[in-house]
């Protein structure tokens, strides 16, 4: 009873002990284990894989020899965000969520394959791949998957989210199983706002894409966003350089990342770092993932 009366003694003792003006000791300092997790983590969310050894042990060093600040966890993120295993994570995990689960060649191949099977001028193609067919009606389609298959090398190049996330949208093939006009407005909302649109929002949009070729030489047919529209491109635009992007693209951020949704004022203060005209996620997500709720989960 008397030893461990002692011990007991040199406990609360040790606890008046600082390093530093620390007290008690440790307290405030990120332990190895603490560190290593959170790399283990950002690593596995920005890359879609672990560290490697070196890459750990590197890492672990880096950020302890700097006292884990929040601009030294920032710098590595901005690293990791530079890298191609980012950008081709970020787009397939886009193309997962707007192609239902398929990516982009499956996505492509469905939809080339019942092109061909409603056109008679494809008939005689027997290609496995139908967007491989010469027939008209498979040149766009194979032109789109082409281009949209460079997105990652080209958000690696220094393209904008934003712009890429356009390119979806504009694509045909993106569109194709969204049905009557009305879906296809329900499906840009759903996919890229992150919301189901207001019956007005849908009659506006639904009026933008019937005329998605133009309507008395561009002459404006519907309001969205405050901003009046004469084609299904005016709707991309409209759409992609809105505030209520910003807050979608700073929402999904969050959700991804946090697994929780934005306060006010930091859905107030991210949306207006974004650029209006041409934003870009990566800022968002470097501050998130750097941040210190991130490092704690």
């Amino acid at each position: 009873m008397l030893r461990r009366s002692i011990l007991f003694i040199l406990c609360l003792a040790a606890c008046d002990e600082t390093v530093g003006g620390n007290q008690p000791v440790g307290g405030d300092v990120d332990t190895e284990a603490e560190i290593q997790r959170f790399l283990r983590r950002a690593y596995l969310d920005l890359t879609g894989k672990g560290p490697t050894d070196a890459d750990l042990a590197a890492s672990t060093a880096r950020l302890r020899d700097a006292g884990n600040t929040p601009s030294a966890r920032g710098e590595l993120v901005g690293e990791l965000l530079g890298k191609s295993a980012f950008t081709k994570v970020w787009v397939e995990e886009l193309e997962n969520g707007i192609f239902g689960g398929l990516d982009l060649d499956q996505h492509y191949r469905l939809i080339c394959a019942l092109t061909r099977g409603g056109e008679g001028s494809c008939n005689s193609c027997t290609q496995m791949d139908a967007c491989l067919c010469t027939c008209a009606p498979m040149l766009p389609l194979k032109t789109q998957r082409d281009q949209l298959m460079t997105s990652a090398t080209d958000m690696l190049a220094g393209t904008s989210s934003s712009k890429l996330e356009q390119r979806y949208a504009m694509a045909s093939g993106y569109y194709a199983l969204a049905g009557s006009p009305e879906g296809r407005v329900r499906a840009l909302f759903d996919d890229f706002l992150s919301r189901t649109p207001e019956p007005d929002e849908i009659e506006n949009g639904r009026s933008m894409v019937i005329f998605q070729n133009g309507f008395l030489n561009n002459t404006p047919i519907a309001l969205m966003f405050h901003r009046h529209g004469a084609s299904y491109a005016d709707m991309i635009k409209i759409i992609f350089e809105s505030e209520v992007y910003r807050e979608a693209m700073v929402r999904r951020t969050f959700e991804r990342y946090l697994a929780r949704t934005p306060s006010s004022p930091e859905l107030a203060h991210f949306t207006t770092t974004l650029s209006a005209t041409d934003p870009d996620m990566r800022p968002v997500v470097r501050a998130v993932v750097s941040s210190r709720e991130y490092f704690e989960q």
